[in-house]
């Protein structure tokens, strides 16, 4: 190897290998927590399945039909996400919801990597595990692990990579990386608007060609938002509708116990903001994420489409700061709006400091030097002070989340040991033979998924021919206090038919369709 080659490889491997580093360590507590949730059967919502099913689907070049959700449906009238097709062929290769888990915890820690090396290139090395441990064990990212697979998490890795393209003025790059989310999730076409705008409003001393080009941008996303919820989300909704618009016509189905969001009056924006107060936690979290000073980069506005229609729904889950997937987008927002301002602070000293010395050098030669290192005392004396200021607002989320670090998931980890009753879930789940249909609870719906068609108990109602199985955990929280067993469930909900039960240990309970 030649020595300008070894020495760009060194370059390389110095600027890289400690956000690798801090990446890998993000990921590998990742995958341990969502191994250790697999082996305490701990199963937040019907989600996983959900998604295990679509991506089964898409593994076997085939339409995402999740009966989970209901004979037929079709999942792409539910969210629009049809980037999750790239996961078939892994799914294929390890057919397991598990298997989702574990991309999500690589997806989350890939994200690490340009946000500590840019916290390195601008603070130091030390900056580099400050930023990045902050940002990748941050509240939205840990409460998307919590509640286990969902889309968003596709999304991270785009907004932390466009996101530092932003903030390093590579404008292209930043268009590149944040134009697939239209394709993630239907409410991200509005963040493509906004980050538009964002550049827009940063290459505005660059000429009108920039700013035109930006301001496309921007207007690709809005109408790919528009032609998501108003054309594509309905024709492939069975009602013919967007599930989660805020117009009284949101059918509740993102959770097992459905129920409908009725149409109420347009709120104001206090009340928007401020009712109920966990609202506000979730803003201050977010805020102490980006430093408070993030908040002035106008990278920041790409949190407002998101938390609009969090604020403005009904649906109270969806304020909540400490769980669920909610906030995994906005916590790439506000770390990369941290550090565009410190970036904001320190360039501007680092480039006046560069470009007095060489004009001076050049135009009064050697007899120049002490008056360059008089002034170079000076100008570094002032980005001294602004070095503290970038360093003491980087603390700033690192001190948010060890305020908030017992409410998150991570911190109740040594407490997720494997469930008693494990041996009797996998027996159940060999007592359900592949290539039939299964109607089930929660506990064990992610892991009925590969090979048979799984339904959740609550949306068979309009089948003519019931599964040919029921399974149910009669400890599942989806019974309350109910008592129920597979074979009187499955023939109470199917009238007309009857089962028998075939397997009953520890609470898990499997009828076999008779009739």
């Amino acid at each position: 190897m030649k020595g300008p080659d070894r020495l760009a490889v060194g370059r390389l491997v110095a600027t890289w290998w400690l956000p690798t580093v801090i990446a890998c360590a993000v990921g590998a507590l990742y995958v341990c927590y969502s191994v250790a949730q697999w082996r305490a059967l701990v199963a937040p919502s019907w989600d996983l399945g959900i998604f295990a099913e679509a991506v089964q689907a898409y593994s076997r070049f085939e339409a995402p039909i999740v009966p989970i959700k209901g004979p037929g449906y079709n999942l792409l009238g539910d969210h629009f996400h049809p980037i999750l097709a790239l996961l078939g062929p892994i799914f294929r290769l390890f057919p397991s919801a598990l298997t989702l888990l574990v991309v999500q915890d690589l997806l989350i820690a890939a994200s690490v990597l340009p946000v500590a090396r840019l916290a390195q290139r601008l603070l130091g090395r030390g900056g580099a595990p400050l930023v990045g441990l902050a940002y990748g064990l941050g509240w939205g990212l840990q409460g998307a692990v919590g509640a286990q697979f969902h889309e968003v998490c596709v999304a991270v890795p785009l907004l932390a990579f466009g996101g530092v393209a932003f903030v390093e003025r590579r404008w292209g790059a930043c268009m590149a990386w944040l134009a697939p989310l239209v394709l993630v999730k239907e409410d991200l076409g509005l963040t493509v608007f906004m980050a538009g705008l964002a550049i827009a409003w940063r290459r505005r001393r660059e000429g009108r060609p920039g700013v035109l080009r930006s301001i496309a941008y921007a207007l690709f996303g809005i109408v790919a938002f528009v032609l998501t919820v108003k054309v594509l989300l309905p024709a492939m909704n069975p009602a013919g509708t967007w599930a989660y618009s805020l117009d009284g016509s949101a059918t509740g189905a993102g959770t097992p116990t459905g129920g409908t969001t009725a149409a109420r009056a347009i709120p104001s924006l206090w009340d928007i903001l401020t009712t109920p107060s966990v609202k506000l936690v979730t803003l201050l979290v977010l805020v102490a994420g980006a430093g408070l000073v993030g908040t002035a980069s106008p990278w920041f506005a790409l949190v407002l489409p998101t938390l609009a229609w969090r604020f403005a729904g009904s649906v109270e889950t969806y304020y909540v700061w400490d769980s669920w997937h909610y906030n995994a987008v906005l916590v790439p927002i506000a770390a990369c709006s941290l550090l565009d301002v410190i970036d904001q602070w320190l360039e501007p000293k680092r480039a006046s400091r560069s470009e007095s010395a060489s004009a001076l050098a050049e135009a009064l030669g050697e007899d120049a030097l002490n008056d360059l290192r008089a002034d170079h005392v000076a100008t570094a004396s002032e980005t001294r002070g602004w070095r503290v200021a970038a360093w003491a607002v980087a603390c700033v989320p690192a001190l948010s989340l060890a305020l908030t670090a017992t409410s998150l998931p991570l911190w109740h980890l040594p407490a997720l040991a494997e469930d008693p009753r494990m041996a009797a879930a996998l027996g159940a789940l060999e007592a359900v033979p592949e290539g039939v249909s299964v109607e089930t609870d929660t506990t064990l719906l992610a892991r009925l998924v590969p090979g048979r068609e799984v339904y959740w108990v609550g949306t068979t109602g309009t089948m003519d021919t019931p599964p040919e199985y029921v399974v149910i955990d009669a400890r599942s929280y989806a019974w309350g206090d109910q008592q129920v067993d597979a074979e009187s469930w499955g023939s109470a909900a199917h009238p007309g038919h009857t089962y028998e039960t075939v397997y009953a240990k520890q609470g898990f309970r499997v009828a076999r369709r008779t009739s």
